[in-house]
Order: structure tokens, then sequence, then C-alpha cells
């Protein structure tokens, strides 16, 4: 009889755990389904056609007209200017010539031309226009000058120099670049962001970057080009296209998808 009620009591202590393991009271999480069954919305961003290719450009600076003398019993006049050139010519600087035309001289000295501590020339000029080829730097000094007449001491050497210009060649090649702007509102129920354009031609690979990171860099091999952008931030952003080469896009726009 103790047996039975022990065989009673240990089926009895099994239901109970059974009951408390699988049968008990479950915890349900509710599935947030928020942008998941809204409707979807688009925002569209014209950027419009998109070209750009390097281009051969000039420079010319023009640094004025002077005189420069010396003489034992006159003293010495010189001249001195300082110029600049901007980084983005120096880059892609192909050649650059110093410039100038003696418009009267006598002849009793030589012409001395120092650049950056570099006498460039020195002789005696005739009257007429001079071209220098100048190898110059970001920050520059060109100084004019004239050796002394020596024994014809009743008169100095003189020049008197006019149209002193510097001249660059260079290219040059603007990125396009494009500013945009996100709402909170889209950016918190965004689907999905991008970029849309119909390939024209490409004689290289171009890049596409998106607030500094690359989304895309290739050459289409279709028509009509979709770019999946990643690096979409609420508030500003800003794309970019580059190429070593030669490249035409058109009807460029960036499509933002979103939930109500």
């Amino acid at each position: 009889m103790d047996e039975l009620y022990a065989f009673l009591f240990a089926g009895l202590f099994i239901l109970l755990m059974l009951y408390i393991f699988f049968g008990g009271t479950k915890t349900t999480y509710p599935i947030n389904e928020t942008n998941i069954s809204g409707k979807v919305n688009l925002k569209t961003i014209e950027l419009g056609n998109i070209a750009f290719k390097e281009q051969k450009l000039e420079k010319k600076e023009i640094l004025g007209d002077f005189r420069v003398s010396n003489g034992v019993f006159f003293g010495k006049s010189s001249y001195k200017r300082r110029f600049e050139i901007e980084d983005y010519i120096l880059k892609t600087l192909e050649n650059s010539t110093l410039s100038f035309n003696v418009k009267d001289t006598n002849n009793y000295g030589e012409l001395y031309i120092i650049l950056n501590n570099e006498t460039i020339f020195k002789k005696r000029a005739l009257l007429g226009n001079y071209k220098l080829n100048i190898s110059p730097r970001k920050e520059n000094v060109i100084e004019f000058e004239t050796s002394s007449s020596g024994w014809k001491i009743w008169a100095p050497s003189v020049y008197d120099i006019s149209n002193l210009s510097i001249e660059m060649d260079y290219s040059f090649k603007e990125i396009p670049r494009y500013t945009f702007f996100v709402p909170e509102y889209i950016y918190k129920n965004l689907n999905k962001c991008e970029l849309l354009f119909d390939f024209i031609s490409a004689d290289e690979e171009f890049n596409i970057t998106l607030n500094n990171q690359t989304e895309y860099s290739g050459i289409p091999e279709f028509p009509i080009k979709v770019v999946p952008l990643e690096n979409i931030k609420e508030g500003k952003n800003l794309i970019s296209f580059s190429s070593n080469g030669e490249v035409k896009l058109k009807n460029a726009r960036i499509r933002l998808f979103y939930y109500e």
C-alpha cells in the first residue's frame, strides 16, 4: 500500500514539473511592424546632367613696368616682386614662362634676372621681347637688376622693362559635387536610398562617393544604372563624382523611399 502511494505521489510530482516547464503561462512580445506594412512614399532629388573632363587652361599674371639702373655716381636701383601660384595650378602645371619687353636701354651693363635666388638671365639685352621658361613654386620672388656702367662714369647702366608677366599652362578638372538634405522624418522611416542615372559614355572608370565613402566604382554595362546609397545620413549629405577620364551622365537623380 505504501508503495502505491509512493508511485502516486511520484506521478503527481512529474505532472507538476511538466506543467511548470511546458504548460505554464507564456510571456509573448508583439512584433513591431512599424515601417513594414505602411505605405511607401518617394522623394526625388534632381541632379540633372553630369559631365566632367580635363580642361587645358592658361593663366597670365601681369607684374608691371619698371626701371633698373646702376652707376658709380648714381647708385643702384633694382626691382623685386613676390608672387604666389595656387596649389591646384602647381599640381598640373605643364609649362610656365616669364615674359617681358626691354623698352629702352643704353646697354652699359648686363641685365640680371633672379628667380628664387637663382640667376636665370645674365647678359646685355637688346631692345625687344623676351620669354624665359621657368620652374616656379608656391611662393616666389623675382628680381631684376643691372651691373654697373663701370668706367662709363657719366651715366648709369639703364634698362626700362615693360609688360613683365608670368604665363602658366595647366590642366584642370572640376569634380561635380552636390549637397542635398534628408529631413529627420524621412531618415527615421527610410526604406532605401538610390542614385539613378542614364549612362552616356566614359573612357575610364569613375567613382561616386557619398559623405566621403565610395558607393560605386566602374563603368556601367547598361544604359540605365541604379546605385544603392548606403552611407546616407540625416541632415546635409554630399555626393561627388570623379574620374581620370571623360564621363557623361544624364538625368541623374537621388530617390528616397520611406514609409508613412
